[in-house]
């Protein structure tokens, strides 16, 4: 199978640079390319980071991602190539690989000018440095030709998660565009009826079981109740459920939560349960 190549940006659509850098790599090598997305908002390093996190284990191991959000393009910061996981990422080293390096990630510097265009501009390193890389990454040239190892790479806060006096205290993570808004509490997973296994994110590590009975938003002195389906959730009304990736979201039905409760990214929630086991 040609190693897929997995696109993820902040360039949007109305301009031209997510297709120059796929035509960049298509001068280069024959594989298949996924646009995983190009709407992160712009310079958000953090929702780069949490969308590669719900997303990279779906492709197959092998893929390279080409992740593009690099608001201190032109820097000196390092635009690099990670192994980790089974998967090959190209990012520049701001922290947005964070949630998905694992204890034995290895990393290179992308300096090597045999594998860059030509000329290189101080504002498209997506087209001049990462999408050649990505490209020469796809074929298989071993790390160690792009530069010299990483020994230390860059990382951003990890989401609030922790136990307290009443449950697991988090935070609510961003809106998507149907206006659930998706929270630090997780990753959840049913065991049985009213059980469920909670492991820690975004890196695994310990693992409960808990009855989780309500989720509270501290600064609205408000409960809300935890359904299957967003048809539970009555008209005018939200409710809190978990999600596809295992993490709690704030939603109504047919309506914007986001708007109805006027969230922001941020904010304190706390899911009602006791920890029940440890492993």
């Amino acid at each position: 199978m040609r190693t897929p190549i997995i696109l993820l940006t902040d360039f949007g659509r109305q301009d031209p640079y997510a297709g120059i850098m796929k035509g960049v790599i298509l001068q280069r090598v024959d594989v298949p390319l996924v646009d995983l997305t190009h709407d992160i908002p712009p310079h958000d390093i953090r929702r780069a980071a949490l969308t590669l996190w719900q997303s990279y284990r779906y492709f197959p191991r092998g893929s390279v991602f080409l992740v593009v959000v690099d608001p201190g393009v032109g820097t000196r910061r390092l635009p690099v190539l990670v192994e980790t996981q089974g998967y090959r990422f190209v990012a520049p080293d701001n922290g947005v690989l964070t949630y998905v390096l694992g204890d034995k990630a290895r990393a290179w510097a992308l300096v090597n000018p045999s594998f860059h265009l030509p000329e290189t501009s101080a504002t498209f390193h997506g087209r001049d440095i990462f999408a050649p890389a990505a490209a020469y990454a796809a074929m298989g040239v071993p790390g160690k030709a792009f530069g010299p190892i990483v020994p230390a790479l860059q990382h951003i806060p990890l989401p609030r998660w922790r136990w307290g006096a009443a449950g697991l205290e988090g935070e609510t993570l961003y809106t998507d565009r149907f206006g659930n808004v998706v929270t630090s509490l997780g990753v959840l997973r049913r065991q049985t009826e009213g059980d469920w296994v909670l492991e820690s994110w975004p890196r695994p590590g310990k693992m409960y079981t808990l009855q989780p009975r309500a989720v509270r938003l501290p600064r609205h002195d408000m409960l809300l109740p935890l359904v299957q389906t967003f048809a539970d959730v009555p008209p005018d009304s939200a409710a809190a459920l978990v999600g596809s990736s295992g993490l709690i979201e704030i939603v109504a039905n047919g309506a914007s939560a986001a708007r109805m409760l006027d969230l922001q990214p941020g904010e304190p929630v706390l899911l009602l349960s006791r920890k029940r086991w440890l492993g």
